[in-house]
C-alpha cells in the first residue's frame, strides 16, 4: 500500500480508479468491513421491523402546515427511535470506515472492533458538525432546492475530516468546501451514482409487505446487502477525500517551496549586486 500512498499525493484519481481501488481496499480487509456493516445495520433492521415508520411523501407535504400535521398525526415513537439510531450508527460507521481505510493505505490492517472503539473519540464533534450540516441542507432544500443539493455535494467530506484531520464545526465545512470546489461535478456524479444505485436496489429487492415470514426474510437480507454496499460507497468517499487532501496539501507545499526559492534567489542576486 506504500505505492498507493505515493499515488494519492501525485494526482487526482479518475472516477473509475476510485471505484476499482476502493474495491481492492474492501477486499484487503474484507472480514472487518463485513463485521462493521453487520454491527451497524442489524440494530437498524430490528428497529425498522418492530417500530415501522410511516412513509414520507413529499407530494403531500407542500406547506409548513402539512409538515406540522404529518408530525402530529403520522409520526410515532418509532420514527424518533429509527432516526436517532440511524444518525448514531451511520456516524460510527463512516468514522470507522475512514479510520480503517487510512490504516490500509499506510499498510496496516486493523479490526472492526478497534475502529469502532476509536470512533467514539470523534463522535461528539462529528455529530455537532453534522447538526450544522443538516440545518444548512434543510434550509437550502426547503427554500431553494438547488442550494440544498449544492450543500450536500460541497460538505460530503465533513465526517472524514472530523475523523482523520481532527477538525470540526464550521472549519470542517470550510475545508470540505475547499476540497470539493475544484471537483464539484465529479463529486456530484459520484454522489448521484450512489443515490441512484440505492434507489434502484430498494425498488428492486425490497419486499412489498413485511406481514409474512417471506417478506421479513427478504427485507432482512436486502438490508444487509444494501448496508454492505453502503460500506463500499463509504470507502470510495474516504479514498476520494484522502486523494483530494493529499493533492491539495502537495500543491500548497509546492507553492511554498517556489516562494522560498524565489526569496532565496532574490537575496542572492542582491548580494551579488552589492
Amino acid at each position: 500500500m506504500f505505492s498507493l500512498r505515493k499515488e494519492l499525493k501525485k494526482k487526482d484519481f479518475e472516477t473509475l480508479d476510485l471505484f476499482t481501488i476502493s474495491f481492492s481496499l474492501f477486499k484487503a480487509n474484507f472480514i472487518n468491513f463485513i463485521i462493521l456493516s453487520l454491527i451497524c445495520c442489524l440494530p437498524l433492521i430490528l428497529t425498522g421491523i418492530y417500530f415501522p415508520i410511516s412513509v414520507f411523501d413529499p407530494e403531500k407535504l407542500k406547506t409548513i402546515e402539512d409538515l406540522a400535521n404529518w408530525f402530529k398525526n403520522d409520526v410515532t415513537v418509532g420514527f424518533y427511535i429509527n432516526i436517532s439510531l440511524s444518525l448514531f450508527l451511520d456516524t460510527i460507521s463512516i468514522i470507522s470506515v475512514s479510520l480503517l481505510v487510512e490504516r490500509l493505505i499506510y499498510g496496516n490492517i486493523k479490526s472492526a472492533t478497534w475502529a469502532i472503539i476509536r470512533s467514539f473519540k470523534f463522535l461528539l464533534p462529528t455529530l455537532f458538525t453534522t447538526f450544522i450540516y443538516f440545518i444548512l441542507v434543510f434550509l437550502g432544500l426547503t427554500f431553494f432546492i438547488v442550494p440544498g443539493i449544492a450543500f450536500i455535494v460541497f460538505f460530503v467530506f465533513i465526517k472524514n475530516i472530523c475523523a482523520l484531520r481532527h477538525t470540526w464545526g464550521i472549519n470542517a465545512l470550510k475545508y470540505s468546501y475547499y476540497l470539493v470546489k475544484p471537483k464539484f461535478f465529479k463529486t456530484l456524479f459520484i454522489l448521484g451514482f450512489i443515490f441512484l444505485f440505492q434507489k434502484v436496489f430498494a425498488m428492486t429487492l425490497f419486499p412489498v409487505s413485511l406481514e409474512n415470514r417471506e417478506g421479513l426474510l427478504s427485507y432482512f437480507i436486502a438490508m444487509i446487502v444494501l448496508y454492505i454496499f453502503n460500506t463500499y460507497f463509504q470507502i470510495i468517499i474516504t479514498l476520494f477525500f484522502l486523494n483530494r487532501d493529499y493533492v491539495s496539501s502537495n500543491m500548497i507545499e509546492d507553492d511554498e517551496d517556489d516562494e522560498y526559492s524565489k526569496d532565496n534567489n532574490d537575496e542572492n542576486n542582491n548580494k551579488i549586486e552589492e
